[in-house]
């Protein structure tokens, strides 16, 4: 898959604007890599905020974190390439989710941004890219999911089967995988894409809806990745694994003899067997977000009751996990004094009950775009309120918790709504 160039070949630099030992797990990184590799005279190459060199005409960021906008131009400059557009030959777009909810807040220095799946979207940039450089922007704008500022308005395209969109097989790791990789020398495995829920907070919904791989696919899949990469762990990497055929896809991980680990869990479909398959595939921590107290949780859509979390940490105890990990958020639109009592009190109802380590982290709630709350106003003085109430309600009962500064969270919900960022 590695290619090397060579004269007359097309090059693509994929940059991810943040440390190596993150963006080697993305899997938009991974498919953009394998799709562009994969086309005949087209080679692409991987760029890191600590690894790696821009060197290509044709340069593609992707943002999974606002603040990542400010790596751009050090990471620019470094290879010798100025971020204003009028002062540079080669040719910058971006794409991910920040700019699937925000395609205009970069349209000053980026020549085009790419808005949905890339399977569907990059072959057809490329192959203008080959056609006709010169008319390159004005064909591309006429591409469903390319917004290219001052020629055509925003909008997203995305593929309708997983099954028929090729998978991205080769994931390269470096041969001795440090320890700040957590995911270790590990292989992805996207099963599904979307979710099913429909929680007032997420923008997860309107972004294509759900698409799920058929269970033939996954084994495919499965077989040919860890052969390719010689691995023997499986990463579930998907928003919330509601594939009605996971447990298969587990029990097929464990008769390979492979082990694996799951993103944060609904509780709802986790019953027991579930539980068991997971902890067969040697996972020793859960991760789950009650986000609030019950009553509130129910009004911003999460409709699952406290028992039920309850019910799930003694099952989890039942078969020896070690830690639960725990995500809650302040700041929630309509939250008061009293929700906040209530939250606590779940919080240390749920330690109580739980064998197994209970880390609590604690998240300024951000208004994202094309969510029911995407008008509400982030509010730094109600966020350092709350704060000190949970505090006040927690510290004394010797749980492991801690809270993610207001600053920083601002500064987000700015970044995230904000027309245009300067440099």
């Amino acid at each position: 898959m590695q290619k090397q160039w060579k004269k007359g070949i097309n090059q693509l630099d994929i940059v991810y604007p943040n440390k190596k030992f993150g963006g080697a797990y993305n899997l938009g990184i991974l498919i953009i890599y394998n799709l562009v590799n994969n086309i005949p005279n087209w080679m692409c190459n991987r760029v890191f905020l600590d690894e790696g060199k821009i060197s290509a005409n044709l340069i593609g960021f992707t943002f999974q974190y606002e603040p990542d906008y400010f790596n751009i131009k050090g990471m620019l400059a470094k290879s010798g390439i100025a971020i204003e557009k009028e002062k540079r030959k080669q040719i910058l777009f971006a794409g991910g989710p920040c700019v699937n909810a925000n395609p205009t807040a970069l349209s000053k220095y980026m020549d085009f941004l790419v808005m949905g799946d890339a399977e569907e979207i990059l072959p057809k940039i490329l192959d203008c890219y080959t056609e006709d450089k010169p008319k390159f922007l004005e064909n591309i704008s006429k591409i469903p999911g390319v917004f290219v500022p001052g020629l055509n308005n925003p909008s997203c395209s995305y593929v309708k089967s997983l099954d028929d969109t090729p998978y991205p097989l080769y994931q390269p790791l470096p041969v001795d995988v440090p320890k700040e990789y957590v995911f270790g020398n590990a292989f992805l495995l996207e099963p599904e894409r979307g979710c099913p829920f429909v929680c007032k907070f997420c923008p997860m919904p309107s972004r294509g809806g759900v698409r799920l791989r058929s269970l033939e696919k996954i084994k495919e899949i499965i077989d040919k990745g860890i052969k390719l990469n010689k691995r023997n762990k499986v990463i579930i990497y998907t928003a919330s694994f509601t594939h009605p055929k996971r447990k298969e896809i587990l029990k097929y991980l464990l008769s390979n003899n492979l082990e694996f680990s799951v993103p944060s869990i609904k509780v709802e479909l986790a019953d027991r067997d579930f539980l068991e398959l997971i902890r067969k595939g040697g996972q020793r921590t859960l991760t789950i977000a009650p986000e609030c107290d019950e009553k509130l949780r129910f009004d911003i859509g999460k409709r699952v009751d406290d028992e039920q979390y309850f019910r799930f940490i003694e099952n989890a105890n039942d078969l020896s996990f070690e830690t639960i990990k725990a995500y809650f958020m302040i700041g929630i639109p309509e939250q008061n004094d009293e929700n906040i009592k209530k939250m606590c009190e779940f919080i240390i109802k749920a330690k109580g009950l739980s064998k197994a380590k209970f880390y609590v982290s604690i998240n300024p709630f951000v208004p994202k775009p094309g969510t029911a709350f995407s008008e509400y106003q982030f509010d730094e003085g109600v966020i350092k309120k709350q704060a000190k109430l949970l505090k006040s309600f927690l510290g004394k009962s010797g749980l492991r918790f801690k809270i993610q500064g207001a600053r920083q969270a601002r500064e987000e919900w700015i970044l995230t709504h904000k027309k245009e960022v300067y440099f």
